[in-house]
């Protein structure tokens, strides 16, 4: 009976049970010769089915990690001028360490802070203060600023790119602030599936930086292509989300000419 349950519980999760209704929605359909209706319901269904599927969702945000496994921590620089961080992997909180929450991309934040331990440079530059900060709430920098000086790290400069709301944004911020300091030689630090529009980005702005790619979603480990499921899969569902979105954004920056 275990056994049953756990094939089954896929349908209780979200996106099954959604898979489910339009399932029996389209069944409804053609119990009552809504042909129209069961089509549209169907192919609905079929949609759902397709991009929660491991198999289809894997290889996808696969290709566009994979590029960058040949820079990640391993081979990274020895030395540079500045180590950009980019911003989504933390956010406020007022219950945890610091009121800050370390997010899915939080491994952004910790490879930054191991180039500089590994001497790298003295310089960390972290993107992503929020445009408006819940109110009371300092903006995180100032919070990662004194994370850094509990742990111990008393010779690192920490710069914030300031308020920003895309990748364009810290782009143009961090060419703004490079001239500034006088840096030359920059390690942008972001999730591997980010990492191509990340450095298209920068380079558009007149920036060449060596990328250090993280937070690996799906080239994390080796292993058999996955096979196609019988229900939806919540996990592949997420999946399929952050290729859909990081492709969306590759689009929308090539077509307002960002790239």
């Amino acid at each position: 009976m275990s056994g049953f349950l756990k094939f089954i519980s896929p349908l209780v999760h979200p996106v099954g049970f959604a898979w489910l209704l339009l399932v029996l929605g389209t069944l409804v359909c053609l119990r009552y010769r809504r042909w129209l209706g069961a089509a549209a319901v169907g192919l609905a269904s079929l949609a759902v089915w397709l991009v929660a599927q491991p198999r289809l969702a894997v290889p996808l945000l696969g290709a566009l990690e994979r590029p960058w496994l040949e820079h990640t921590l391993a081979q990274a620089p020895t030395s540079a001028d500045v180590v950009i961080v980019l911003g989504g992997g933390w956010r406020h909180s007022y219950s945890d360490f610091l009121s800050l929450d370390l997010t899915p991309a939080g491994d952004r934040w910790i490879a930054g802070v191991e180039l500089c331990r590994r001497g790298v440079c003295t310089n960390l530059v972290v993107g992503g203060d929020p445009v408006q900060p819940p109110p009371g709430a300092p903006p995180d920098s100032h919070q990662l600023r004194e994370w850094l000086r509990l742990w111990g790290f008393r010779d690192l400069h920490l710069h914030t790119l300031g308020p920003v709301r895309t990748t364009r944004d810290e782009a143009l911020n961090a060419k703004i602030l490079a001239e500034r300091q006088g840096w030359k030689r920059i390690v942008l630090v972001t999730s591997a599936l980010h990492m191509r529009r990340a450095v298209a980005t920068f380079e558009r702005v007149g920036l060449q930086v060596e990328p250090v790619a993280c937070d690996f979603q799906v080239e994390r480990w080796s292993s058999a292509p996955p096979r196609w499921r019988p229900f939806p899969d919540e996990d592949a569902f997420a999946t399929f989300s952050l290729w859909w979105h990081e492709q969306l954004g590759w689009l929308a920056y090539r077509a307002f000419d960002l790239l």
